[in-house]
């Protein structure tokens, strides 16, 4: 009798996330996620981002926060991906994924990633579980944690192409393959130089 309640509860458990990844997919969603005392410098804003559907604004200390945030730019340079999860990866753990599910949560929007829906706001990485079944490791991506494996260079080919810095293999295809001009990708490795 327990094992048929489990069965019960676990399929409607199922059933209810269903039902709200696709209530969150079909309405418009807000870009930014609220923001962290250290995310914020009040006194010289450098890039807004607004939403009109939830009527907030969300200010950046630099352009590489705000694409590392949201995968927008203030240059209006369209950054996208391909490979990787999208729409069907959605984090329970520790950092969260793109519902953000844990303490560090993570970016919300269906087909929408950011660096930080995997590897936290705080560039730490961790273990998320997608759709209850599958566990990614996103790993640490401060720049203090890369810089003996990684240099421009290398972090390119990683975040454009999944090449391992050994340049031997790829990279699990859980990593987005980005398409990320130069200078969006030079203030996207400033900023990780900041996260401590």
């Amino acid at each position: 009798m327990n094992r048929e309640i489990k069965i019960i509860v676990n399929s409607l458990l199922v059933f209810m996330f269903t039902l709200l990844l696709v209530t969150c997919a079909s309405r418009p969603q807000s870009v930014a996620p609220s923001p962290t005392p250290q995310a914020v410098n009040t006194s010289r804003p450098q890039s807004v981002v607004s939403s009109p559907t939830a009527q907030a604004t969300r200010t950046f200390n630099s352009n590489g926060e705000r694409i590392y945030l949201t995968s927008t730019s203030d240059r209006g340079t369209n950054i996208t991906y391909t490979n990787g999860q999208s729409s069907g990866s959605m984090g329970g753990g520790s950092q969260g994924g793109m519902m953000g599910g844990g303490s560090q949560g993570g970016m919300m929007g269906a087909g929408k990633l950011a660096c930080a829906s995997c590897h936290g706001f705080n560039g730490r990485g961790g273990t998320s579980t997608m759709m209850g079944i599958q566990t990614m490791n996103a790993p640490d991506i401060r720049w203090s944690a890369l810089k003996n494996e990684f240099d421009a260079e290398k972090f390119r080919l990683a975040v454009t192409k999944g090449q391992d810095p050994d340049g031997k293999k790829q990279l699990n295809n859980y990593m987005p393959r980005w398409k990320i001009g130069n200078e969006d990708l030079a203030d996207l490795i400033a900023y990780l130089k900041t996260l401590p």
